[in-house]
C-alpha cells in the first residue's frame, strides 16, 4: 500500500516537474523572435483572436479582436529580459506599462503566456 502512494507522489512530482520543464528560456524566446516573427494571437476557446509582428527592431504592431466583436490594436516595444517576454504597449489594458510574462512551450509552435501561475492566452507562429 505504501509503495503505491509512493509511486503515485513519485509520478505525480516527475509529472510536475516535466511540465516546469517546458519553460522557455531567454536564449530560446531570443531565437525565436531575433528576426522577427507573425505571432497569431489566442483562438478557439480563447476569447480573442488577432495577429502580431514582432519586428526585430525591437517594435510590434498588431490587433486583437473579441468575441464580443471589440477590436484592439496593439502597437509598442518589447524584448527579452531573463526568461520573459517582455512588451510595453501603447493600448489596452496594460498601455504604458512594462509587462514580463514567460511563455510555456504547449507544441512545436505553440506557446501558452503566463501571469504569474495564471494562463492569460496562447501564441502560436508557422
Amino acid at each position: 500500500m505504501h509503495r503505491t502512494i509512493l509511486t503515485g507522489l513519485s509520478v505525480m512530482f516527475l509529472g510536475t516537474q516535466a511540465i516546469a520543464a517546458t519553460a522557455m528560456i531567454g536564449k530560446e524566446l531570443q531565437s525565436l523572435l531575433s528576426d522577427g516573427k507573425v505571432i497569431a494571437l489566442g483562438g478557439p476557446k480563447e476569447g480573442y483572436s488577432g495577429e502580431l509582428s514582432v519586428l526585430k527592431d525591437g517594435t510590434a504592431h498588431g490587433q486583437v479582436k473579441l468575441d464580443s466583436g471589440d477590436v484592439i490594436s496593439i502597437a509598442g516595444v518589447w524584448h527579452i529580459s531573463g526568461n520573459t517576454f517582455c512588451r510595453t504597449w501603447k493600448g489596452g489594458r496594460d498601455a504604458g506599462k512594462a509587462v514580463c510574462d514567460p511563455w510555456n512551450n504547449t507544441g512545436l509552435k505553440s506557446v501558452s503566456v503566463l501571469n504569474g501561475k495564471e494562463n492569460i492566452g496562447g501564441n502560436s507562429w508557422k
